[in-house]
């Protein structure tokens, strides 16, 4: 995509989620792949009510205002899109938690949390919010992974989130065949190689992934060979630390 990307950012904010409304509010249109950048977010949150923790600086905070260019029928494919086109800039070994973490074996890397707009049936555009884990804090919870820490590099809020940007203008959009994009998306599953705890009608259950269908239910095999699908209010993964 040709052209300066407007890139905001700001030292404090409620969460560049709903910065991004306000925007779309007041000046009623915005460029695609607009982004906003935050120092520190006052009530970011993940997927429902969760909230983001976060320590000034020490985590990218993220959202990007994206038009598609042909409407898209099923809300998980605005997800797949976007976990394939930022895995290039992530090491390894992170790989997606369905439906919105990122993760580096048992840690937590980051999440996202997309918000669609919908119009005449199909997806007009989207508001992508993506928080990553830059530097360790004294108050980092146990269960977190953090960047720098895992590559060695040092990466600053704002260099991570001109790069997503840039990648974003370029790979989000273009014309993915669904029978290219969904082996892409699996490639990076998490959960995939080894059966993990799943919390089902309040019973611990023992699965692994195998898939994620294009309306966004999970599936998973069971030891005992069965393979049942789930929404994303009928199954929780079950933390083991």
């Amino acid at each position: 995509m040709s052209g300066i990307l407007p890139f905001y950012r700001l030292k404090l904010v409620d969460s560049t989620q709903l910065e991004l409304k306000r925007m779309l509010r007041q000046q009623g249109e915005l460029k695609s792949f607009t982004a906003v950048l935050a120092a520190h977010q006052s009530q970011g949150r993940g997927r429902g009510v969760s909230k983001w923790h976060d320590s000034p600086e020490s985590s990218m905070l993220l959202s990007i205002y994206v038009k598609w260019p042909i409407p898209l029928k099923e809300s998980f494919e605005v997800n797949q899109r976007v976990c394939v086109a930022l895995k290039p800039l992530l090491p390894q070994e992170v790989l997606f938690k369905w439906p919105n973490d990122l993760m580096i074996g048992m840690k937590k890397l980051g999440g996202m949390l997309i918000e669609n707009h919908w119009s005449g049936g199909g997806i007009k555009s989207s508001s992508i919010g993506i928080g990553i884990n830059l530097d360790r804090t004294e108050d980092a919870l146990p269960r977190a992974a953090f960047l720098n820490e895992w590559n060695g590099q040092n990466n600053t809020p704002e260099r991570l989130a001109e790069c997503i940007q840039k990648q974003f203008s370029a790979e989000l959009t273009r014309d993915f065949h669904s029978k290219a994009l969904e082996p892409a998306y699996r490639a990076i599953l998490w959960g995939t190689d080894a059966p993990q705890r799943y919390l089902i009608n309040e019973c611990e259950e023992h699965g692994t992934v195998e898939s994620v269908a294009a309306d966004g239910r999970l599936t998973l095999l069971f030891k005992d060979g069965n393979v049942r699908s789930f929404g994303i209010d009928e199954v929780k993964w079950v933390d083991p630390n």
